[in-house]
């Protein structure tokens, strides 16, 4: 075999070495498609850590989540999402996030040890489709799929605080703060109208 003809060959297998290892490695989470929170958390020694999961343009924050907690940006199946039905609310205006929490052995958890508090903002999307059903941010409902469930409810039995609703003197986007026990991995997202009871 001559030495030009034996270099092509190595160079064949090790491009073949390294499209194979690109195609089975696993994100950093041990899921693919999974995308880890970013720890803000501004005290290294707290016990309790904030993490930003925010994505298009949406301000998703977990704050006071016990140490060896990490949440998950997990892949959804938005046509599939939107397709469930509703309870307790008429439009899906948008769905924000499927998020996971982990423990240091990657196992999911869905109780916490403590409370943690979801903030979570709407975008200019939200604004464009409220307008679009005649409704305005007073209208706004923070929705979830209910674990074990394949339907759409509000946020429930949980401290929602609807005070920083209207957008800011910065003209940052307002939100809703939610106090939660349990998470059972619940996609989440907005609809309308909210309920006057």
């Amino acid at each position: 075999m001559s030495a030009s003809l034996l270099s092509v060959v190595v160079l064949v297998l090790l491009v073949l070495v390294i499209l194979i290892v690109f195609l089975f490695r696993k994100s950093p989470s041990g899921a693919d498609g999974e995308v880890k929170g970013r720890d803000i958390t501004e005290d290294p020694n707290s016990p309790l850590r904030k993490w930003d999961c925010s994505r298009d343009n949406r301000q998703i924050i977990f704050s006071d989540v016990p140490l060896g907690l990490t949440p998950y940006l997990v892949p959804f199946n938005k046509e599939a999402l939107e397709a469930q039905p509703r309870e307790g609310f008429e439009v899906l205006i948008s769905i924000a996030a499927d998020v996971r929490f982990r423990d240091g052995s990657s196992r999911e958890i869905d109780n916490f040890k403590s409370p943690v508090t979801l903030w979570m903002s709407y975008n200019a999307r939200d604004l464009a489709r409220l307008e679009e059903n005649k409704y305005t941010i007073d209208d706004l409902v923070p929705v979830k799929i209910v674990p074990g469930a394949t339907n759409w409810r509000p946020f429930s039995g949980k401290k929602i605080d609807y005070s920083k609703m209207k957008r800011n003197e910065n003209g940052d986007f307002g939100g809703v703060s939610i106090t939660v026990d349990s998470w059972g991995d619940p996609p989440m997202g907005w609809g309308t109208p909210r309920s006057s009871s």
